[in-house]
């Protein structure tokens, strides 16, 4: 397990980050810091466009392949296995489309707590044949791994779930789900939304099927750039219903339908990419690599440390777990009103997000300092306290 490390060498990224001189900023679990660098990288991008006109397709699409391998690498996946497209639910849904919901192995696996968008997806396979079990909790905060082994058999064809539960944070045993999915034939998808950029990752040893996540969040990447991994082998024969002339194996050829699929990842693409985006994603990543997801984790877990000590000392209300194995990287903090004074906050520039049934969620990053979440928290309690 990581150790909490406050590391006072990570401020000089601060300069990287405009946001943070006018603001104090406690926002990446939802919408990372725009790094300074993405309106060079846009630049980059319109002069491509300037210069080549269409001809610059023969830049943009090896492109597209690159910056998937670079978010691969953020969690130890393998080079040439990652499609990227504008955002999760469509790569859930595209997983969807493979199977055959009208046999005996009809059954999808989630949790209750999943991000509703997911759910959205999978709730209208239902029409299709397919029987989603949501694993109940108990606390609204997490979902014990042994119920959802429990809940996994031989009917279930997917698996899906999220890295940590975006209501609290709370970390599943990926690797436990994975081994008994594939005791009964099962793929899983596992979400990292909620921890790539701020919780090491290592893909291979999980023996996920396929991992999808994007880049707004802790990858300071903006919206527009999600990206789904599949295991080397995993795709051979698998036909996604949702498709596009970007996931045919030529696709300048323009044949006539039916599509002929490309192979690997990119057979999970689907019309024309989100180019524009993913330039901005792709230099996004450059600070993370260049850190290290184990540095950022201890530094993030010393300062979640700091907010969970003042708010325990002020009598709030945790609601993500207290053991640092067991949570992503932001703490949730909740107390009467807390709504009320998420505004107040957000008016004043303490950036955070709120969320019923969660309260506060606060989400320190390497770019934050230990002044910066005492004087949050500072806030905090004396609006907290009126």
């Amino acid at each position: 397990m990581t150790k909490p490390a406050y590391d006072p060498k990570l401020a000089r990224y601060r300069e990287d980050y405009p946001i943070l001189a006018t603001s104090v900023y406690m926002n990446s679990n939802s919408m990372g810091a725009m790094p300074r660098r993405a309106r060079d990288a846009m630049t980059t991008y319109l002069d491509t466009w300037e210069r080549e006109g269409v001809e610059a397709w023969d830049h943009w699409i090896p492109f597209v392949g690159e910056t998937g391998d670079a978010a691969a690498r953020l969690f130890g996946g393998e080079p040439g296995h990652t499609a990227l497209n504008q955002n999760v639910a469509y790569f859930q849904a595209a997983i969807a489309g493979t199977v055959d919901w009208s046999g005996p192995r009809n059954k999808v696996v989630t949790e209750a707590l999943m991000f509703p968008n997911v759910l959205y997806v999978w709730e209208r396979f239902t029409r299709l044949g397919a029987d989603l079990c949501l694993v109940p909790s108990d606390d609204g905060m997490d979902v014990p791994t042994e119920r959802i082994l429990e809940a996994i058999d031989e009917r279930t064809a997917i698996v899906t779930i999220s890295h940590a539960i975006y209501v609290s944070g709370a970390l599943l045993d990926v690797g436990a789900i994975c081994r008994r999915a594939h005791e009964v034939g099962a793929k899983v998808i596992v979400d990292v939304y909620q921890t790539l950029g701020a919780v090491p990752i290592d893909a291979k040893a999980w023996d996920a099927d396929f991992v999808v996540g994007g880049s707004h969040k802790w990858l300071c990447g903006g919206p527009g750039t999600a990206f789904l991994y599949a295991k080397p082998g995993v795709l051979q024969g698998m036909e996604p219903l949702s498709t596009g002339w970007m996931a045919h194996a030529d696709p300048f050829a323009f044949e006539p339908a039916p599509i002929r699929y490309a192979e690997g990842a990119r057979r999970l693409w689907s019309g024309t990419p989100s180019v524009p985006a993913y330039f901005i994603a792709r230099e996004a990543y450059r600070n993370l690599e260049e850190i290290g997801a184990e540095r950022i984790r201890a530094h993030n877990l010393a300062l979640a440390s700091i907010i969970i000590e003042r708010a325990q000392a002020a009598g709030l209300t945790i609601h993500s777990p207290l053991e640092h194995d067991r949570r992503t990287g932001f703490v949730a903090v909740d107390f009467p009103g807390s709504e009320r004074v998420s505004k107040q906050l957000v008016e004043e520039r303490y950036k955070h997000d709120w969320r019923p049934g969660c309260g506060l969620r606060i989400g320190p990053h390497f770019y934050n300092t230990d002044d910066e979440v005492h004087r949050f928290m500072d806030r905090v309690i004396e609006l907290a306290k009126r």
